[in-house]
């Protein structure tokens, strides 16, 4: 006997798993929501969770460099396969020793450059603060004294008094302020002493094992894959698996070409800066692009964040240079916003503006600068995921999948599914077709009370 489906079961149906997943999602956002707070707020789990975290750091390490070394051994991966595979007996070991050679290669280079970054950057940074600290007398004295030029006199007696101030005298008095809440004693020094070097012991002990442990997950990439692909299938049905398998293969794409077309652009910003700083005879050049480069990879706040300071460290040693900087800095933004940007990263994220201002934020206050980086990667993955989502189930109702189609609909028409456009006419119709409606309701209601008389 056969069974005939009742009208609307299948929009039951629909309802139905539409509120199954929107439990899941709400459900899922107030798990992640509650084990931040948790972490926040409850010193024993935050402790946990730190302890967690530090045992994995040389895990995370290794991790972050092979994600830094995969493109640079990829690269040279296709240009020396060639020639081993001639000079090796099976193609087997060809690509062993190619593997081997060229993650070491890579290795090699992203380490140099991590090393030669904080060997060229802490003595600059050691030597330009303590110049800043030695002459802060003499460099508010030169820039009162160019204020006083640039004014043409007009507020000299107001400038003399302030550089006539003993400064001397208001950082002792800052200094005795934290004496009063700071107690430093002889032991004290010696324990924070002896507590940073075992810091500093413990990350180079994790940084030595990470490099190990990056050279295994590239040498091992395509078993690790394999083994993930494997598992993946055994848990979940083919048409399952498959969208998963997709989903992992766009954040790759999302993740790779977001940050590494980052990275290389904050280099070349850097760089720019470095060679045009040194035409201009501009102070500090090396840490000052060191700073813009680094801060250039935080979308949208990173290069105000990294001018803020460089601006002012430059405008203290020669305020007419610092003035010369902030111009340079605005323009050469602009370059990068408008032209080397574009041309690098493309649309790898597929996002708005607004997006990525909300990412940057959100992201920023819950993690930090690590937020602040990943942060619009991973709010493109979610913009790209809800998207499919949306498209998945408007194909299934038959409408238009583009968002340029419902910006000016008014409604749907539930004959044909078409979208039907906001017009003067149509206002007019649900103008008569409310007043009918409300007329109707009156009418139905006076009969009810005539009924009841």
């Amino acid at each position: 006997m056969d069974i005939q489906k009742q009208p609307g079961s299948n929009g039951r149906g629909n309802v139905k798993r539409m509120m199954t997943i929107s439990v899941v999602v709400i459900f899922t956002a107030c798990c992640v929501i509650l084990f931040y707070f948790g972490v926040e707020r409850y010193q024993g789990l935050g402790e946990g969770w730190s302890k967690f975290m530090s045992v994995l750091q040389s895990i995370i390490i290794g991790f972050g460099l092979a994600f830094l070394m995969n493109p640079i051994m990829e690269f040279f991966e296709r240009h020396m396969y060639p020639f081993f595979a001639k000079h090796c007996k099976t193609e087997e070991n060809a690509k062993k020793t190619t593997r081997m050679l060229t993650s070491l290669i890579a290795l090699v280079i992203v380490v140099g450059i991590i090393v030669l970054f904080f060997v060229a950057i802490i003595p600059q940074l050691y030597q330009t603060i303590h110049y800043l600290v030695t002459h802060i007398n003499e460099q508010i004295d030169g820039v009162l004294d160019w204020a006083n030029q640039i004014t043409g006199g007009r507020y000299e007696k107001n400038i003399m008094s302030a550089k006539g101030s003993n400064l001397d005298k208001a950082i002792d008095k800052g200094v005795k302020w934290l004496e009063n809440y700071i107690d430093v004693s002889t032991k004290d020094v010696i324990s924070v002493a002896v507590t940073g070097a075992l810091g500093v012991g413990r990350l180079l002990v994790n940084c030595i094992i990470g490099i190990i442990v990056s050279v295994y997950v590239l040498c091992s990439k395509e078993t690790f894959k394999g083994q993930a692909k494997k598992l993946i299938y055994g848990i979940f049905r083919a048409d399952q698996a498959n969208v998963i398998l997709e989903i992992g293969r766009k954040t790759r794409d999302i993740f790779y070409g977001f940050i590494i077309g980052k990275i290389i652009d904050s280099a070349i910003i850097g760089v720019i800066c470095y060679v045009c700083m040194l035409i201009f005879k501009m102070p500090y050049p090396l840490l000052v692009s060191i700073i813009i480069g680094v801060t250039n990879i935080i979308p949208v706040f990173g290069p105000y964040i990294g001018a803020l300071p460089t601006v002012i460290i430059i405008f203290l040693t020669e305020p007419m240079q610092g003035i010369y900087f902030l111009i340079f800095i605005i323009v050469l933004q602009q370059i990068d916003g408008n032209i080397i940007g574009p041309k690098i990263l493309g649309d790898s994220t597929g996002l708005s503006s607004f997006w990525v201002v909300v990412a940057i934020v959100v992201g920023g206050g819950l993690f930090g600068f690590a937020g602040m980086l990943f942060g619009v990667p991973t709010m493109a993955l979610i913009y790209y995921l809800v998207g499919r989502f949306s498209k998945h189930m408007l194909r299934k109702r038959d409408l238009p999948e583009e968002t340029a189609d419902y910006i000016n609909m008014e409604r749907v028409n539930e004959a044909d599914h078409t979208l039907v456009e906001h017009t003067k006419e149509y206002e007019e119709e649900s103008h008569v077709k409310v007043n009918v409606f409300f007329k109707k309701k009156k009418k139905q209601s006076s009969e009810k009370e005539d009924t009841k008389e």
